[in-house]
């Protein structure tokens, strides 16, 4: 029997093909997770959560995000939990979080808001009243932080340096927080002797004093400082007092109003610098003055 042939044989098949559709990508504070693991989420923990799709989402996810993405952010800070309404007469903090206070009678204290703003530090010396020198934190366009008035713990460079006060009815531009005494920066006052005198004229008395003023910056960076010293104002007709100008240290500011001289300038590391006040006060012979 004479062997046949083998033929090829084409099979065709008719029918559609389903492709499996893409799963949509869970990524929850930057880190991938399945959906089971969102679905147990408690929402009030969320913060945000955006759905990004197409080229939104394979641009950054690559193709596993040809599904979608589903990006959540959760709460991490006291700050994200804390809702505030500020209306004409007061300000509200709504806290959307349960918080335990323990009934052991002490005082205890919650962060409700943390916020960074800039401050500039100036060191303030009033050396006629304080030798000390006092480093002073200031803070522009304080109103926005809704802060309330009383007392205020100030911590700097990690330590407790003590109580401030916080006056919200201030109508200053900037808020001044004292951090405290700096004895790096120093500053004495003396009266030179040489250049002060009395003498006694046909209508009066005349004195003249001058002050000397030297500070010294011992920290290793250079510091701004701000300088102060009064000289006596008369409300009384019978007695002058001249600021003399040409002895007198060129100044930043004078108010004539309450006799107040400042000084405002940055000292640079380790240097030293003198300022100097001169004064006279002219008065009726037989007068006793306390200057």
């Amino acid at each position: 029997m004479p062997a046949q042939e083998l033929q090829e044989v084409v099979t065709t098949a008719y029918g559609t093909r389903k492709d499996k559709q893409a799963e949509l990508l869970y990524i929850v504070d930057g880190n991938p997770v399945d959906a089971v693991y969102v679905a147990a989420l408690d929402p009030s923990m969320i913060k945000s959560r955006q759905r990004l799709t197409g080229s939104d989402a394979t641009a950054i996810y690559g193709s596993s995000a040809t599904g979608g993405v589903e990006v959540i952010t959760l709460k991490n800070s006291m700050d994200d939990y804390i809702t505030m309404s500020d209306n004409d007469m007061n300000v509200t903090y709504n806290i959307d979080i349960p918080y335990t206070i323990q009934g052991n009678g002490k005082v205890q204290s919650i962060d409700l808001q943390t916020k960074q703003v800039q401050a500039e530090y100036k060191y303030y010396s009033a050396p006629k009243l304080d030798t000390e020198t006092y480093l002073l934190a200031e803070i522009a366009d304080w109103e926005k932080l809704n802060l309330l008035s009383g007392k205020a713990n100030i911590t700097y460079d990690g330590t407790y340096v003590g109580e401030s006060m916080i006056d919200t009815r201030s109508t200053t531009q900037k808020l001044a927080l004292t951090l405290g005494s700096d004895k790096r920066v120093t500053v004495k006052r003396e009266r030179l002797k040489d250049f002060s005198s009395t003498k006694f004229l046909d209508s009066g008395t005349k004195q003249v004093f001058t002050y000397r003023i030297t500070v010294k910056n011992n920290q290793t960076k250079p510091v701004k400082m701000v300088l102060k010293d009064q000289y006596p104002i008369s409300t009384q007709k019978n007695i002058e007092v001249e600021l003399i100008t040409k002895d007198t240290t060129p100044w930043t500011a004078n108010k004539e109003d309450i006799g107040v001289i400042s000084w405002e300038e940055e000292l640079p590391a380790g240097a030293t610098k003198t300022y100097e006040i001169s004064y006279s006060v002219k008065y009726p012979k037989g007068m006793n003055l306390n200057l």
